[in-house]
């Protein structure tokens, strides 16, 4: 296997009765995935954890502008009133020009509401609007690049330290593409966000900087889907880009295909390289893999009959949940169970009866210890009545023996009272016959 391995690893919880298995990396149903220009990146189902694509994804690389949607999740999470405006001042700028940054444009004085801010940070990439949202929300910079690091830990980041809002290079800012890929699924999670990443471009209220308002376009959006000449990603839901010169080209984006809900984070690429990597991975994705649903929750395994018991109904043994699993669309699902065909009561609610299993290609997937759902209790006269059936079935011919005497006993019976009969018409006839002379 080459470093740019498919890794199949399901990472959602369970409860502690599931035993949900890791495949292996060369698994039967891996897919030979393409290759790419990115030195990082990773592709992920985040409905259910699943990993269809890993390169290099612990390991520690710069996030750029991917940092703001940082700012952004603690500005929509802090700040109640998005409509609220917020003036534009001198703090808010202070170093942007001389480190170069990227901004939206909005200057000293302007007046823009916490939501434009929101846009201008996620679709221009402006570390003006970050500046504004971090002063805002925080009081300072230092305070919110504070709450940035106590959010990341919150969210699992645990590869990942913040010096700042907007992502300008330091050092000391780092984080993996795993931490990414978190990042990203919490920003998507808030509506509002989401709203922005999905946008192609928008314009604001009107500006004491800009009269006709501020026209904020998409770093991603105007080279996907958008004709000849741009990249093609299939079902795609928008993204954040990034780049300094130590972190390359950088993009967490998102999109949705065949079922699965997928993001996807790359990091140290040239030129549109990220773009490339972008729509080369996802269309790999559609192509080969679609979310399969494998066990459907309340669907009957088996009905266990059990021995000795008054309570006559079967003990049912039913999946407990539903699970599915991103997998090549010519998988071959195999669901066994090595559950007894029945049981002598006692049988305890919780006791143990088996195992479900499921393969996928020969590689298992998912293990479930299963048991009993309902407790049935021992009935000595049902035992009774049972040894009296299984020995009339283990010994059909002694079994008959009182049958057979029972019916010449009553044959007896039946010819006794013939033959007294026959007598008493005999007594009646004599009798007449003695009258007669």
């Amino acid at each position: 296997m080459n470093k740019r391995s498919v890794l199949l690893v399901t990472l959602a919880m369970f409860p502690a009765f599931l035993l949900p298995l890791q495949a292996e990396e060369d698994s039967a149903f891996e897919v030979e995935p393409p290759e790419i220009t990115s030195d990082y990146a990773l592709l992920t189902d985040i409905d259910n954890g699943q990993v269809l694509y890993s390169l290099n994804s612990e390991e520690q690389m710069y996030p750029a502008s991917i940092t703001k949607l940082m700012t952004a999740i603690l500005s929509v999470e802090q700040l109640d009133n998005t409509a609220m405006r917020v003036t534009i001042t001198e703090e808010m700028w202070d170093g942007l020009l001389e480190a170069n940054a990227s901004v939206a444009g909005f200057y000293p004085g302007d007046q823009p509401t916490v939501e434009e801010l929101l846009y201008g940070a996620l679709l221009p990439s402006g570390a003006d609007a970050v500046n504004a949202l971090a002063i805002t929300t925080s009081g300072s910079i230092d305070s919110f690049v504070e709450a940035m690091n106590e959010k990341a830990s919150s969210l699992g980041m645990n590869h990942t330290h913040f010096t700042n809002p907007t992502g300008l290079h330091d050092p000391a800012l780092s984080t993996t593409a795993s931490d990414l890929s978190l990042l990203m699924a919490d920003a998507i999670n808030h509506p509002l966000l989401a709203e922005i990443l999905a946008t192609r471009s928008y314009r604001t209220q009107p500006l004491a900087s800009h009269p006709e308002g501020l026209l904020l376009e998409s770093t991603s959006w105007s080279l996907i889907n958008n004709g000849e000449g741009t990249y093609t990603i299939p079902g795609y839901l928008g993204a954040k880009t990034g780049f300094t010169n130590p972190a390359g080209r950088c993009l967490a984006s998102h999109a949705e295909f065949n079922g699965m809900h997928l993001v996807l984070v790359t990091g140290h690429s040239e030129g549109t390289g990220h773009l490339y990597d972008a729509s080369v991975l996802y269309a790999w994705a559609e192509s080969h893999y679609t979310r399969t649903q494998y066990l459907i929750e309340g669907s009957l395994l088996s009905s266990i009959e059990i021995i000795d018991s008054s309570d006559e109904a079967p003990l049912e043994v039913r999946v407990l949940e539903d699970a599915w699993m991103d997998l090549p669309q010519d998988a071959e699902i195999v669901i066994t169970t090595n559950l007894p065909a029945s049981l002598t009561a006692p049988v305890a609610m919780g006791d143990h009866l088996g195992e479900l299993q499921v393969t996928v290609n020969d590689t298992v997937i998912y293990q479930q210890e299963l048991r009993a759902e309902k407790s049935y209790e021992y009935s000595q006269l049902v035992h009774i009545r049972n040894l009296i059936q299984a020995f009339r079935h283990d010994h059909p011919f002694l079994a008959a023996v009182p049958a057979l005497v029972g019916i010449a006993f009553l044959t007896l019976l039946l010819l006794r009272q013939v033959n007294r009969r026959k007598r008493r018409r005999r007594r009646r006839k004599r009798s007449k016959k003695q009258s007669g002379h």
